[in-house]
């Protein structure tokens, strides 16, 4: 490669590369601190990376291959790159990892929750069912069907296109609950008051009424807060890995897929189509 190409290779590289998947590391982040709040943090910080993994996933193979018409060898060209530093050291585990977590924490976050809405807007009112409920109530009272099952359908699908490091979507959720658990106090315990529940009924016994701001009656807002930010997301990351897991073995196929037992015998099959081809005379 000749000195012109290499430098214009780099300054192309760099801007079609690493300018915008760092970007979409700080940009991610930040809008996510300006729309949700600081509660789901490290999982903006984990959005930023797969979008900018994404990015990096597909703009490098481009970049190769416009060198590669530029008339510089396959070999020559995977070297370059390492030497201009566009090979990012990890990027197979890290953009994978960040991108399961990323979908397991949205599954039961946002996604649960969202389905259950439409439940109440386009389902139970063509079923003629009065939806009297409030709908964030129904959510905290099938709080863990809404954290679980979309995540375990979400994992397997998504571990059939992509497997690798799959079934760790649960090791992030669980670092931030364990962490959680390890300084938890309770927000109004004094000294002269005690603690009015232990850790573990603090995170896993659901509140079953949203707060709101016309009545804070019987419902704690930010028990409510840890256990939709913490609790669901370490829910909707075991679930996302077994759906992984099953999918790794695809176990639906092995359900209910034939069994090869149940296939004809490949000599029973070819007499029975050459009776059915042979005609009457």
């Amino acid at each position: 490669m000749d000195k012109a190409l290499i430098s214009r290779a780099v300054v192309v590289g760099h801007l079609t590369l690493t300018a915008p998947a760092t970007a979409a590391i700080l940009l991610v982040p930040v809008l996510g601190l300006r729309i949700f709040g600081p509660s789901l943090f490290v999982y903006y910080v984990l959005a930023g990376v797969t979008v900018g993994w994404q990015w990096y996933s597909v703009a490098l193979p481009g970049w190769k291959k416009w060198l590669v018409r530029k008339g510089v060898q396959d070999d020559e060209v995977e070297r370059f790159a390492r030497r201009a530093g566009l090979v990012w050291p990890g990027e197979g585990a890290i953009g994978p990892f960040a991108l399961h977590t990323t979908a397991a924490a949205v599954c039961g976050v946002h996604f649960g929750p969202w389905l259950l809405s439409r439940w109440f807007v386009w389902i139970l009112p063509l079923a003629g069912v009065p939806t009297g409920t409030l709908t964030a109530d129904y959510y905290l009272q099938h709080f863990e069907v809404a954290s679980i099952v979309p995540a375990l359908v979400v994992g397997y699908v998504l571990s059939r296109h992509l497997p690798t490091l799959a079934t760790c979507a649960w090791i992030l959720p669980t670092v931030v609950l364990v962490y959680k658990l390890v300084t938890f106090t309770e927000p109004y315990a004094s000294i002269l008051a005690p603690h009015s529940s232990t850790w573990f009924s603090y995170f896993f016994v659901i509140e079953r009424s949203m707060p709101t701001f016309r009545d804070f009656s019987g419902a704690d807002p930010i028990r409510v807060a840890a256990q939709v930010f913490v609790v669901a997301p370490f829910y909707a990351g075991l679930a996302y890995s077994i759906g992984a897991l099953a999918g790794s073995h695809n176990l639906l196929k092995k359900l209910f897929g034939h069994s090869p037992s149940m296939q004809p015998e490949p000599e029973i099959t070819q007499a029975r189509d050459n009776a059915d081809g042979e005609k009457p005379r």
